[in-house]
């Protein structure tokens, strides 16, 4: 997987996190994904936010994926989570807590993703991990979606 930092340098996601948890011992790592449709493609972003305890301030790396449209959105967002939880599987498999794994997904019965709430929130409860959905502070897909609409351009 390759990462990117905001300023769009590439970094390897284990040495990577080593560096900011030597920095700050104390560190809250979060991960989240959004996802936008644009023309064809589909917009996939997985970010690592690391947020510095005890201070304001944070710092994130991000991995995008394009592919053809995904226009069923239940679909969308399940790959959403599966993408968040296959970053959070590097993490476990090296030995790295996180503060907590992030999902778009409402719990209003009215919406579309509210089917994945307890889905993903049992996933990650079964494996010992919090999950926070969009009725929670979310700052890991805050920067996902701000990656998905800056950048789609840039791509």
């Amino acid at each position: 997987m390759r990462f990117k930092t905001e300023d769009n340098q590439n970094v390897n996601l284990i040495n990577h996190t080593i560096e900011m948890i030597k920095l700050n011992p104390s560190l809250i790592i979060r991960i989240g994904t959004d996802s936008q449709n644009f023309s064809d493609k589909t917009k996939f972003v997985t970010s690592v936010v690391y947020r510095w305890s005890g201070r304001k301030g944070a710092h994130y790396i991000f991995i995008k994926e394009n592919i053809n449209r995904i226009k069923d959105d239940y679909s969308r967002l399940y790959q959403e989570g599966l993408k968040t939880m296959q970053v959070y599987d590097i993490f476990r498999e090296n030995g790295i807590k996180i503060d907590a794994l992030e999902f778009d997904f409402n719990n209003l019965k009215k919406t579309i993703s509210y089917k994945l709430v307890s889905d993903f929130k049992g996933w990650c409860e079964g494996l010992g991990e919090k999950a926070i959905f969009k009725s929670g502070e979310l700052i890991a897909t805050k920067s996902s979606d701000h990656q998905c609409r800056i950048l789609w351009n840039l791509s």
